[in-house]
């Protein structure tokens, strides 16, 4: 629903090295054959195959092919030359003896048994021949993506221009975090978590403000300014059915939002609310910090991805068994928080306890979040179940 409807930010140029985490708009491919030479794979000595024989004693040509060197004086028939891994194959060469089976013996080396055509040589182009694809378009680019650009000879990608993203909690009882609370009031814990999350997640500063009151005047001054600057809006608190949930009301009435959707039959994140206005989006969130965590998983992370062009945004899923018995909801999706352990071969989830969507002290252990179906038998210790991997970006 939301995915077909997100139209993708434009494109940048981006320094490689800079570019970690970032969206490949374009593919990344090699600006040279990868090895850039034919070279060594081994320690020893550049040769003629067929100057191998166990009685033939090869004379050691003057200089050496060591990586770095320089370009390694040619071997001739009945001649050798001193090689190490890396190191340019010398013209007129065709295979390495290594070491091990060579021994040295003065200014000549006997081979102890023959090399074969080709033996420990590293071809030229073969991993990667000049434009041939490295990194394809759409992958989000880690570390490992990175070097392997490095080494093929890009210095520079286009990546997505990433989201402008703003923040904001509301709740007369939120007061920001460090204050002392009164009773009755809670500490800010979704404004810190989600931005810090997405500015891991974008390498950039996200907006933020402290917790506004359960008004109309005060949440439309703010969701006009956030929509005036951001392509992304993330709201928690108000969006459910109480008489202070003036989220929808605002944004929709007052500031022209379109709602795309509201209320998913899941739990946690039941009154999870998402508008846009032109390609401005809007998420609305519980208020319930639990709620929060798990809806990045599975929406505001893959949404903003999806704003990047990326092939993959969805989290990975997996299949686990239980390790307890639960009960499911009867109408709604439940998503429990879970810990990964190994049991005989199989992986098995085991369920978090204090866990409910105020709760969110033992989420911070969870590496996946179960996927219960609903329905009204309790399920088994055993049932093989859907989870969500959690990311840890």
């Amino acid at each position: 629903m939301v995915a077909g409807r997100i139209n993708f930010l434009p494109g940048e140029r981006a320094q490689l090295l800079a570019a970690v985490g970032r969206v490949l708009r374009a593919d990344g491919n090699a600006t040279w054959d990868l090895p850039t030479a034919d070279n060594s794979a081994m320690d020893g000595y550049a040769v003629r195959s067929a100057d191998t024989d166990p009685s033939a004693r090869l004379r050691l040509i003057s200089g050496d092919a060591y990586a770095g060197s320089g370009s390694p004086p040619a071997v001739e028939s009945g001649t050798a030359v001193a090689i190490g891994t890396g190191g340019l194959l010398p013209s007129g060469a065709d295979a390495v003896l290594t070491k091990e089976q060579g021994r040295r013996e003065g200014d000549f080396v006997v081979p102890l048994r023959p090399a074969k055509l080709g033996d420990h040589v590293r071809r030229a182009g073969e991993e990667l021949r000049a434009g041939e694809v490295v990194v394809p378009s759409g992958e989000r680019l880690g570390p490992l993506h990175i070097a392997a650009l490095a080494a093929a000879g890009v210095t520079e990608v286009e990546v997505s221009r990433r989201p402008r993203v703003c923040v904001l909690t509301s709740g007369n009882e939120v007061v920001p975090a460090g204050t002392a609370v009164r009773p009755g009031q809670v500490v800010d814990s979704n404004g810190p978590l989600l931005r810090l999350w997405i500015e891991r997640l974008l390498g950039m500063p996200v907006t933020a403000a402290l917790p506004l009151a359960d008004n109309a005047p005060a949440l439309r001054h703010a969701f006009a300014e956030a929509l005036a600057e951001a392509e992304v809006l993330v709201v928690t608190g108000g969006v459910s059915v109480g008489d202070r949930d003036l989220v929808k009301q605002v944004l929709e009435e007052d500031l022209g939002v379109e709602r795309v959707f509201w209320r998913v039959a899941q739990k946690p994140g039941k009154p999870t609310y998402t508008g846009c206005r032109g390609d401005t989006w809007v998420v609305g969130l519980p208020g319930n910090p639990a709620a929060v965590a798990a809806m990045w998983h599975v929406l505001v992370r893959p949404m903003l991805l999806a704003l990047m062009g990326a092939t993959t945004t969805q989290p990975p899923r997996l299949l686990v068994r239980l390790a307890a018995e639960m009960r499911p909801n009867e109408h709604r999706t439940h998503l429990r928080w879970c810990r990964t352990v190994w049991r005989n071969g199989e992986l098995w989830a085991e369920a978090l306890g204090r866990t409910g969507s105020h709760m969110l002290s033992a989420v911070p252990r969870a590496d996946l979040l179960a996927i219960i179906p609903p329905g009204g038998d309790q399920l088994a210790v055993g049932t093989q179940v859907e989870a969500i991997r959690l990311a840890r970006d």
